[in-house]
């Protein structure tokens, strides 16, 4: 064929025509872009405008270059003559790109034949154009760093050597578009999650939900000239929002609008309105029903479970409760796990269940384990609670650990463990233990281990000091022995109005900082053993905790009663099973020795 020069807007077409012409494939066939010119049409233009240079804001603006109504074509000027290898150079690549094809990247093969002779970047560029026009881009307004990038390239050749792997050199970019924004909900209450959880609870001035804004998109332009239109943004939600002001408050800003708690609770919708409520019934409460009801004891949330008979199954197997009142009017199953500050249970607990309590807890038959700061409890069966104080109409096994202890009537097989008092109005079984055992509460134990490593720590610190001390003493009387005479000197020359030697002067005033300094440290022997006695002191009366308390019984022994007092401070036991009327047991010191006192 014949080299042909034209003119053309659509360089892949003109290829084509050319190459059906000749009766050759496509690929028989190469070009030269001898010059090629932009034009443009803007908002205010009739007429197409030619570009001088390669710099499209340099005639308008960026918004304009992305509207749908900007129009840019290129008029290439190429001749078309039959392909041949060069001699020198092969680069072979293939063209990857983005979506929108507003990035376009040459992926070059390690195989190509690059050597770093003269030519070679102005034949790169070339190759890299005939590419591009071959697949429709436009070139010099999309390759403004096409330049830059040959270098880039050219110099790891120098610096490495051959392609090792496929180098991505970047040949085209233009306005990429950004996506709409459609607006959305964050349900920031929800970001803890608890599996199979129903409430969700909040304190006040935590974040509850946030409403996004929809964003618009910007159109974008690819490396075609081709406009991308985005579209408008969804907004699905600007009209389903509504709040109870009177439990929330909102704050807005260019980004969204937020919405807080004004007071703690759980959130819940209500007609259509998000509202915080601290009042919640249920009929049941199950791990299939309901799950698990856990916002937090701090949290104002009131639960009241249960709508039928008082021995109703209310609370079922493996369900997790943790609010601030709990009021059940039926049964607590099996492994359910129950915090709160305040806890009513009409009816049954499981032996298996464990209740945890701030403040009171009211039962009427216990068979778990309870721990409360009060509990009261019309039956206890088998059941154990650890209190403060606690009062038990009628108990039939089980154990109590607390301070102070009131039964109304007690069976048989009862382990009660106190501090202060045990008080049973009626015994009508065998077989239990009434127990006085300080060290057996937990608070009597924490105080009184805390203070007994406290006074070790500090007397054994009193003793470093001490001897410490005697050492410093003791090497200061040596020293006392052998300054008099000197003192003697230096107090001669002042009396004779004659300055003294320097060195004696000098040792006289470190002897008298020595005295001082040890006076000082006696004073603060002293301090730290009146802290010592203090604690000693303080640590002999709960020594002593035993001596206060009380065991009563407003009915006859039957001596099947066993009560032990256990001190404190060596662990012995004092034990007896009384008989006949005895209302109070105590223990009272005779010398040394701890005894029972009897009162009838």
């Amino acid at each position: 064929m014949n080299t042909i020069q034209i003119s053309t807007f659509n360089v892949p077409d003109e290829l084509k025509k050319i190459a059906q012409q000749e009766h050759l494939p496509l690929e028989a066939i190469s070009f030269d872009l001898l010059s090629y010119q932009t034009q443009y049409k803007g908002i205010v233009d009739e007429d197409w405008k030619a570009l001088e240079g390669d710099n499209l804001e340099e005639v308008t603006t960026e918004i304009e270059i992305r509207s749908k109504i900007f129009l840019v074509r290129q008029e290439y000027y190429i001749k078309v003559y039959p392909a041949t290898q060069h001699p020198y150079f092969d680069l072979r690549f293939s063209i990857a790109f983005n979506k929108y094809r507003t990035k376009i990247v040459a992926v070059i093969d390690p195989a190509s034949t690059l050597p770093l002779k003269k030519g070679i970047q102005e034949y790169l560029k070339e190759t890299i154009y005939r590419k591009k026009l071959r697949n429709g881009y436009l070139v010099g307004i999309t390759d403004q760093t096409l330049d830059q990038e040959i270098k880039a390239l050219l110099l790891k050749i120098q610096k490495e050597g051959p392609l090792k792997e496929p180098y991505r050199l970047p040949i085209a970019t233009f306005y990429s578009p950004t996506l709409p924004v459609n607006d959305n909900i964050i349900l920031h209450y929800k970001k803890i999650q608890r599996e199979n959880n129903l409430v969700d609870g909040v304190a006040v001035d935590d974040l509850i939900f946030e409403y996004i804004f929809a964003i618009n998109g910007i159109d974008g332009r690819s490396c075609t000239g081709e406009h991308i239109h985005v579209g408008e943004p969804l907004i699905r939600y600007g009209h389903a929002i509504g709040i109870d002001s009177q439990t929330m408050r909102a704050e807005e800003d260019h980004h969204s609008i937020r919405f807080y708690a004004t007071k703690s609770g759980f959130v819940e919708r209500k007609n259509g309105l998000f509202t915080i409520s601290q009042d919640l019934h249920l009929k049941s409460a199950s791990f299939k029903s309901t799950g698990s009801l856990e916002a937090g004891s701090e949290k104002e949330i009131n639960i009241k479970i249960g709508a039928g008979e008082e021995d109703d199954d209310a609370i079922g197997a493996g369900v997790h409760i943790d609010v601030q009142t709990l009021d059940v009017k039926g049964t607590i199953g099996s492994n359910t796990k129950i915090q709160a500050c305040e806890v009513t249970i009409g009816a049954q607990t499981h032996k298996k269940s464990l209740i945890e309590v701030e403040e009171n807890a009211t039962i009427h038959l216990h068979r778990g384990n309870l721990k409360a700061k009060n509990a009261t409890i019309n039956v206890l069966e088998a059941g154990t609670v650890e209190a403060q104080t606690v009062y038990v109409k009628n108990m039939s096994g089980g154990e109590i650990i607390a301070q102070r202890v009131i039964i109304d009537v007690l069976y048989s097989n009862a382990k009660i463990t106190a501090l202060e008092s045990i008080e049973i109005k009626s015994i009508e079984g065998n077989g239990n233990e009434l127990i006085i055992n300080p060290r057996a509460i937990p608070s009597y134990y924490d105080q009184i281990s805390i203070l007994e490593n406290d006074l070790a720590g500090k007397q054994l610190e009193l003793q470093k000091k001490g001897k410490e001390h005697l050492q410093k003493e003791v090497a200061l009387q040596e020293q006392h022995i052998r300054i008099a005479q000197t003192i003697e000197k230096v107090n001669q020359a002042v009396r004779e109005n004659r300055l003294p030697n320097k060195a004696d002067k000098v040792r006289v005033m470190q002897y008298k900082h020595a005295v001082e300094t040890l006076k000082n440290e006696e004073i603060m022997i002293k301090a730290q053993e009146e802290v010592i006695h203090a604690l000693q002191r303080k640590l002999d009366e709960l020594y002593d905790a035993d001596l206060h308390a009380v065991v009563t019984h407003s009915k006859e022994y039957n001596g099947h009663t066993r009560v032990q007092f256990v001190d404190p401070k060596t662990g012995k036991i004092h034990a007896v099973s009384p008989h006949g009327n005895v209302t109070h047991i105590r223990l009272h010191k005779e010398g040394d020795e701890k005894k029972f006192f009897f009162e009838s």
